[in-house]
């Protein structure tokens, strides 16, 4: 009975180890198969990956363990589930006129802000500073108030021009190019003093009536052209109409116009922005709707990878999303497809995936402010001028 214990403690561990390897090298589990939460161990199997705040201490030792995880220190954080061996450290409000806005936790970094009368200017990729605002001068007044990562803008009082250097503006004393609304005469002409020999009239004004005379008689002569075929096919429509229905003793065919109708039909055809078909179709001007993706992957494949975080920032994507993209995604272009996404959310209008056009007019603006006109350019073309080209090839 003894030996038949011993002989199970010594055997049993070791027939158990056999098939752990035999599962190991027959059954190995394939590289990239692993779930969103695990990662790839070099032992050949997927191991769990840490939470956000904690950092990776030791690997999973056999399939279906556990890795040993450790919390982040002070100072420092992983604001994704991971399997680094490093926490980040956290961002030091230390520049001058900066403050803190959210501390530092083992889960998300600290947030710095700049102190009233200061904007966030950002230096490069990493460098950034609390620049002073901009102060508007005399005869000016702000447009834009600076805040967060927006410097102040001003823009000249009304009846003002800027001088040279645009730091303030000048009030309109006199007739000149920046001041036209004091060129106009505020008294009217004398009559008998404009057709006297003494003082002849102008030239500008003996040039005015004429050109004056011949563009109100060629609108009023298209305008009789109009309305004339018009009323030619209204009446020759109700003569066929008439010619094709059958004469009979019952029944009688009565067309009535009313007398308001040519006013009206005149009316809208001036009043109305695009003409609707009676059959119910939708109007030729309604705008095409632009799918999110589908201007995603064109923008990928025009704005140089060099400049798209240059671009994404000038959008308002924050850094910290940007930094957050880049680690959820190795794929530059997964990574730029995640910055735009947040950049999309962030706006309003267009429905589920679809973006609207002035989203896209104003990220046009962005390129060309980077002179990337190119770019600007070929998106514009390609989602901005083609409802407007659909419009006119409909009809």
């Amino acid at each position: 009975m003894r030996k038949c214990q011993l002989f199970a403690y010594v055997l049993l561990p070791l027939i158990s180890q056999l098939s752990s390897n035999f599962a190991v090298g027959g059954g190995q589990a394939v590289k990239g198969t692993c779930e969103d939460n695990e990662y790839w161990n070099n032992k050949g199997f997927c191991c769990d990956k840490c939470h956000p705040g904690f950092k990776l201490k030791e690997k999973c030792p056999e399939r279906n363990m556990k890795s040993q995880c450790v919390k982040c220190e002070n100072e420092t954080y992983l604001d994704n589930p991971n399997h680094n061996e490093n926490c980040f450290s956290c961002t030091k409000c230390t520049r001058a006129h900066s403050k803190e806005k959210s501390p530092c936790t083992f889960k998300t970094d600290r947030v710095c802000e700049c102190e009233t009368g200061y904007y966030y200017k950002k230096i490069g990729d990493l460098e950034w500073q609390c620049s002073p605002c901009k102060t508007c001068g005399s005869g000016q007044l702000i447009t834009v108030e600076c805040a967060g990562e927006q410097n102040a803008k001003c823009q000249c009082k009304e009846n003002h021009y800027a001088v040279k250097d645009k730091s303030r503006c000048k009030p309109c004393v006199q007739c000149q190019d920046e001041c036209p609304h004091l060129c106009k005469s505020s008294t009217p002409p004398n009559p008998i003093r404009s057709f006297s020999p003494t003082s002849p009239p102008g030239p500008i004004s003996q040039m005015l009536v004429p050109v004056c005379a011949c563009i109100t008689v060629l609108a009023l002569g298209l305008f009789m052209t109009y309305e004339g075929i018009r009323l030619w096919k209204k009446k020759r429509h109700a003569l066929s109409s008439q010619k094709s229905s059958p004469a009979s003793d019952n029944q009688t065919l009565i067309i009535t116009v009313a007398p308001d109708t040519e006013h009206n039909e005149s009316a809208s055809l001036t009043n109305q922005p695009c003409e609707t078909e009676l059959n119910g179709k939708l109007p030729d001007c309604v705008p095409r709707e632009i799918k999110i993706h589908e201007f995603f992957y064109f923008v990928l494949d025009e704005v140089p990878i060099g400049r798209f975080k240059e671009l994404v920032r000038r959008l308002g994507v924050s850094e910290q999303n940007i930094d957050r993209a880049e680690q959820d995604h190795r794929n530059s272009k997964d990574a730029h497809y995640q910055m735009l996404k947040v950049w999309s959310d962030s706006g309003s209008g267009g429905g589920n995936n679809v973006l609207p056009c002035h989203c896209i007019q104003m990220f046009v603006d962005t390129l060309k402010d980077m002179y990337l006109v190119n770019c600007a350019d070929n998106i514009e073309s390609r989602f901005l001028s083609q409802d407007t080209s659909t419009s006119h090839s409909g009809h």
